[in-house]
């Protein structure tokens, strides 16, 4: 009697495990935070109302890599380094395969003048996306030009260059004169 039960029940429980997997995997938002608005108002270059909605974001979702990340980006071209850098440590404690974060961090630290700190994060940012990204590249031969590795440098200058990039192309052409600045 029991076989006949399960006989009769398996197949529903089977069916629902199945639907609930397909809207799992091909219905439901994939931004859950819904931070749409936001990036509209950072590409807008509205960026004291971009931080605004980032804080109530994260107030909301507060392991949310993404709002972490752009507001460190909000808070980088405001010119609260020390901020940015906070936002993006938190961005990659909670996912540390984003290779953006890593290039914004590298940024900040670059302007604060932590340049051995910078390097390390560009470096981590190259990894991610396998020496095909020219401005990465570009900010770690400033980054390496400015720790006196003149060579690897041009080395990263070169290799930007080779992916499109005028302003390292700029700073070779100049001999470094950009950079001395």
């Amino acid at each position: 009697m029991e076989w006949l039960a399960l006989f009769f029940f398996a197949p529903f429980f089977i069916t629902i495990y199945c639907i609930d997997w397909l809207v799992e995997k091909y219905i439901r938002v994939k931004d859950p935070e819904q931070l749409g608005e936001g990036e509209l108002m950072l590409s807008e270059n509205r960026f004291v109302e971009a931080q605004n909605f980032f804080n109530e974001k994260l107030k909301r979702f507060p392991k949310s890599s993404k709002a972490y990340r752009l507001r460190g980006k909000i808070n980088y071209k405001l010119g609260n380094y020390f901020s940015a850098i906070y936002d993006l440590e938190q961005s990659i404690s909670y996912d540390n395969t984003v290779a953006e974060s890593y290039v914004w961090k590298g940024k900040a630290l670059y302007k604060l003048e932590e340049f051995d700190k910078a390097f390390l994060e560009f470096d981590k940012a190259d990894w991610f996306y396998r020496n095909e990204n020219a401005e990465t590249l570009r900010w770690r031969g400033m980054s390496r030009y400015a720790i006196g590795q003149l060579e690897n440098a041009i080395t990263d200058f070169k290799k930007a260059v080779d992916l499109g990039d005028e302003d390292a192309d700029y700073i070779l052409k100049t001999r470094f004169d950009y950079l001395k600045k």
